[in-house]
């Protein structure tokens, strides 16, 4: 008997068979192999000569931008925790609560200067109603001695609104380091993610359609599969049943098992060795029996006792086929392969 794993064998009936399927098949069109040939998985201020009313604006102005920042760095802040709880990563947690920390920091003295330069604002504002009143209740020597201490006050309270400005830029400043900071450690941590989330992936089950069934399978049983089926399609029907094999070894609870047993028959019945293909073909319709495949499965099992010497049990298959799939394309074949088992 002469075995040969880079040529086919065919015998006449399955000849027809693949041209009945070539012709009209009814069977998924991701069929191939013996009885089935085709496969495939299928986001200006005004101004006062007696007091500078544009301070108070000019203040106001500031204070908005100051908390403003603020704002747009807790928002930053916020979204950088969200990352840190998605990527499980200590460095990037430890950061984030370092700035976190900071960041509080910073709202905090940004808020005590707001309220001193809003009671600096207010005590020039009364400090200049009150020379008003001064000026239209007294003589001229007693407005010039209170002008003299206005001057003063008002020096003096120039002055510590000009720290305090000062000190609200260096703040605003050091928020907006924080800001870049904080952006590019999201930066980091999204890549990261990105990394985590692509391993996650090459682990996900897939969802695939295979011999007209759709089945959840790992990547690594799809891309065994994939394998085994092309070796199948080249005409190395020993490597397609090596590979068969060694995925049925490894995953035994496979949801591509009902596949797997069927083109290992089919593999091995294209290698002419009808016993194994039988065992397989038998152990198929014993187990998947209301399996697409299990019409092909019958005629393949009556081909190969027929090939094998079993003419009676071959006889009974193919028999039992046309009875009870009377209008399919396998029937046709069993039909011609019984008139010839007479």
């Amino acid at each position: 008997m002469i075995r040969s794993p880079k040529r086919s064998f065919r015998t006449e009936e399955f000849d027809t068979y693949i041209r009945i399927k070539n012709d009209g098949s009814s069977t998924p069109s991701d069929a191939t192999g013996p009885g089935s040939p085709h496969f495939g998985p299928v986001g200006s201020p005004s101004h006062s000569r007696k007091f500078p009313s544009g301070y108070s604006f000019g203040l106001a102005r500031l204070i908005a931008i100051g908390f403003s920042g603020v704002l747009t760095f807790g928002a930053n802040i916020y979204l950088a925790n969200a990352h840190a709880a998605i990527f499980s990563d200590d460095e990037a947690r430890k950061a984030i609560l370092d700035l976190r920390i900071r960041f509080e920091e910073l709202r905090n003295q940004t808020q005590e200067l707001g309220k001193q330069i809003q009671g600096l604002s207010a005590e020039l504002r009364d400090t200049q109603q009150a020379l008003q009143k001064k000026a239209d209740g007294q003589g001229q020597l007693g407005v010039q001695s209170d002008m003299e201490r206005l001057r003063q006050e008002l020096a003096r309270a120039r002055g510590q609104i000009e720290e305090l400005v000062n000190e609200l830029t260096v703040t605003q400043k050091r928020q907006r380091d924080l800001d870049q900071i904080v952006d590019k450690r999201i930066a980091e941590v999204k890549t990261k993610v990105g990394e985590f989330d692509n391993r996650l992936t090459a682990f996900e089950p897939l969802r695939v359609s295979v011999d007209g069934v759709e089945i959840r399978v790992d990547p690594a049983e799809k891309r065994q599969f994939d394998a085994a089926i092309e070796s199948f399609r080249a005409g190395d029907f020993k490597q397609a049943a090596n590979q068969l094999r060694g995925m049925m070894d490894r995953f035994p609870d496979s949801a591509y098992m009902p596949s797997l047993v069927f083109w290992l028959g089919s593999a091995n019945y294209a290698q002419r060795e009808f016993k194994t293909a039988i065992s397989s073909f038998s152990a198929f319709l014993k187990t998947y029996t209301e399996h697409p495949r299990a019409v092909d499965a019958q005629l393949n099992l009556g081909l190969a006792q027929a090939d094998a010497g079993e003419r009676p049990a071959a006889r009974k298959t193919l028999q039992s086929l046309v009875e009870r799939h009377p209008e399919s394309n396998a029937a046709i074949v069993a039909k011609e392969r019984l008139s010839k088992l007479k």
